[in-house]
């Protein structure tokens, strides 16, 4: 991909010198911003453009243009695009809208493209996206107007959205983090979220990706790199109502994607997601600040009531305000004019009136210890401060690169001094003080992954004491799979089984004498459970028994039981196991990202309550008990009136084995074990009701 961002010569297909052709925009901006490689503008009109020639095709053109950027009706990209490999050129932006967004007849042009684009080896970025940029070369090939450079950084922005990635850049270029690399991906066609991911993770001049998108091509993938790269990852996911899928499906053919799914991608790979564009732009500035390598920090405020709200908000983040240094503190009193501020941390310099003398109290802070990162609240209206606020800003961030160390500044100053600030600082600066320890949050929590990563060996992931029989099973899939059906009750036990989760003792019983011959095994009381294929939830249609006493009430529930549905092929007989704690383990195949399980407290208020955790199938035995310290529940799960804490080691097993079956056999769909009991005891798990849901040819 280097070739696209270093390219030395780009041909612009569909100019001409109409005062709304976007074409003519593109040609405009590289002209104006300085690019110094070969600009081809190209249109069957011809003319001249910003100084330069409209060549009518690209037959015409005198050299090989390095990348092509496509602005003509949708029904002709694909000749062009034959035009453009005739030429040797080897990337393509198609701006051009008109396809899958639009319904079949879009769809079938973008099939025509990718025939062409495969034929000669071209590769497209779009349709349907604004363009891309790199900053380094002054390479800007949007087709809006950039009227000035972004300011150029290390943030590479990679968005779906061609308005909410022009917003990004001007936002970032404005707030002191800077742009390098911007991509409008469109319907992404060919490239996707994988492919730009996998050039970034490498590219030395990206040290911050950032993503918006609208849904997930390869999402698994992009789950698998995220969790390998050493570069923060901002994701703002959006499309995740019915109301934004039917706009997203309009507007970039993007459909919805499971958000908790999502979220828990997220949580695991250690991205970090945003909702909405100021959130990002925040998180943005924190993680362009030196790295916080602990949770102790100092306020110094000149405004007490700010330094109030600045402690209230690191209390909410969990930060620690250790006592300054009395060498500190007496400095700052020989500096006070009146000395009738109580010092402490936070620190008031609503009494040292000489802004030098914050700076100078600011490097005695940066080089106590036990501090890890600073918040600085400069306040000033006063007209005779205006360049010592300036310089404040430049001291401050040399001060804060010389410790290594952050420093989350506030600055309460007048409306044309913060415009000042947003077109000429290269350091981040906030507006809030919750805003500015928010920020610090999150570069500790980035922090904090890095170090987890360091920590983690390479393959945990993948290696876990259990282990399934995966021969056996997969004769198990035999002859459900030849009958083209949906696996019965007593089916999926014998999966758990085979697959060496614990169930409560059961028998399957096709006759009632069969029935009565196991209760002679199993002995009351019994649990007895209709087998159906139209039962999916039993308990709904009373097609369970619980506590069966004894042979007269067995009789009495089979033929009750009998007559619920008409397509009832036997019962089964399990038993009894009270247990005063539940979970549910399972297991979706999702979309976009494949095999997922979770967990969750069982039975039935797993629904009511929606407390789960989920991780991407398989997982080990720690991450399975990670899982479990993520529920809001998970106090019952301890030692708990009278209770003994639950056996989460073989509760974990399970979780395991459930995740390994969801990664070896494609063809579930979906499993559900609810509930899984937990012994009060302490000691054991059992497997109660399940259902598995798999792939039907």
């Amino acid at each position: 991909m280097d070739d696209l961002f270093n390219a030395e010569s780009i041909v612009i297909i569909g100019v001409s010198d109409a005062i709304d052709n976007l074409g003519k925009n593109v040609v405009s901006n590289l002209v104006n911003l300085g690019y110094k490689g070969k600009i081809y503008p190209v249109g069957p009109r011809g003319g001249e453009v910003s100084g330069l020639p409209i060549y009518r095709s690209v037959s015409e053109l005198p050299g090989t243009a390095e990348v092509a950027v496509v602005l003509v009706p949708a029904s002709f990209v694909s000749d062009v695009l034959a035009q453009c490999c005739d030429k040797g050129t080897g990337w393509a932006v198609i701006s051009s809208a008109g396809f899958r967004e639009h319904g079949e007849k879009g769809a079938m042009l973008e099939e025509e493209i990718m025939k062409t684009t495969k034929r000669c080896g071209i590769r497209i970025i779009g349709p349907n996206c604004v363009g891309f940029a790199n900053t380094a070369n002054a390479l800007y090939a949007p087709f809006t107007n950039v009227t000035a450079p972004f300011r150029t950084g290390k943030t590479a922005i990679f968005s779906q959205s061609g308005g909410i990635g022009n917003s990004l850049c001007g936002r970032l270029s404005s707030s002191g983090v800077g742009i390098g690399k911007f991509v409008s991906m469109g319907n992404k066609l060919d490239l996707d979220e994988v492919d730009y991911l996998a050039y970034l993770v490498d590219d030395p001049e990206t040290s911050l990706i950032y993503f918006y998108l609208e849904d997930f091509k390869r999402g698994r993938l992009f789950a698998d790199l995220a969790r390998g790269c050493s570069k923060p990852i901002i994701l703002h996911k959006s499309n995740t109502s019915a109301v934004s899928s039917t706009i997203a499906q309009s507007h970039t053919a993007a459909l919805a994607v499971d958000d908790q799914v999502v979220d828990s991608v997220c949580r695991e790979t250690g991205i970090l997601r945003v909702n909405s564009v100021i959130e990002g732009i925040n998180v943005a500035k924190g993680l362009s600040l030196q790295p916080l390598k602990g949770k102790n920090l100092a306020i110094m405020s000149r405004s007490a009531g700010h330094a109030v709200a600045a402690a209230d908000a690191c209390a909410a983040f969990g930060f620690h305000l250790p006592p300054l240094k009395r060498e500190i503190l007496d400095d700052a009193r020989e500096m006070s004019r009146a000395d009738i501020i109580r010092l402490g941390n936070p620190l008031d310099l609503g009494d040292i009136y000489m802004i030098d003398s914050h700076v100078s109290i600011l490097e005695r802070i940066l080089s106590q210890p036990d501090i890890d990162g600073v918040v600085h609240i400069h306040v000033s209206q006063m007209v005779m401060e205006i360049e010592l606020s300036r310089a404040l800003v430049k001291k401050v961030s040399a001060l804060s690169s010389q410790f290594g160390k952050p420093v989350a500044l506030v600055l309460e100053i007048p409306f044309d001094e913060r415009v000042y600030q947003h077109k000429n600082s290269d350091f981040p600066f906030f507006q809030d003080c919750a805003e500015a320890v928010r920020a610090l949050a999150v570069n500790l929590k980035w922090q904090k992954t890095v170090a987890a990563r360091r920590s983690k060996h390479e393959s945990a992931m993948m290696c876990s004491s259990s282990s399934i029989p995966a021969d056996d099973i997969r004769k198990w899939f035999g002859d459900i799979a030849r009958q083209k059906r949906q696996p019965l009750l007593h089916e999926v036990l014998d999966l758990l089984d085979l697959a060496g989760v614990p169930t409560v003792p059961w028998r399957m019983a096709e006759s009632l004498d069969k029935l009565i011959d196991a209760s002679r095994e199993l002995d009351f009381p019994l649990a007895l459970k209709a087998v159906s294929p139209s039962l999916l939830h039993k308990s709904d249609r009373g097609a369970i028994s619980l506590n069966v006493p004894d042979a007269e009430s067995l009789r009495d529930e089979w033929y009750r039981l009998q007559k619920i549905s008409g397509d009832i092929s036997g019962i089964v007989a399990q038993k009894m196991a009270s247990a005063s704690r539940e979970l549910v383990v399972g297991g979706k195949r999702d979309p976009s990202f494949g095999p997922v399980v979770l967990t969750g407290l069982g039975g039935i208020m797993v629904e009511v309550m929606r407390d789960v955790s989920m991780r991407l199938a398989p997982v080990n035995a720690d991450t399975a008990l990670e899982m479990f310290e993520e529920l809001s529940g998970k106090r019952i799960l301890g030692s708990f009136r009278g209770m003994r804490e639950a056996d989460l080691h073989a509760a974990a097993d399970i979780l395991v084995k459930v995740s390994l079956l969801m990664h070896h056999f494609p063809q579930i769909r979906e499993m559900d074990l609810n509930p899984v009991s937990l012994n009060d005891g302490g000691k054991g798990v059992l497997a109660l009701d399940a259902r598995v849901l798999i792939e039907v040819a």
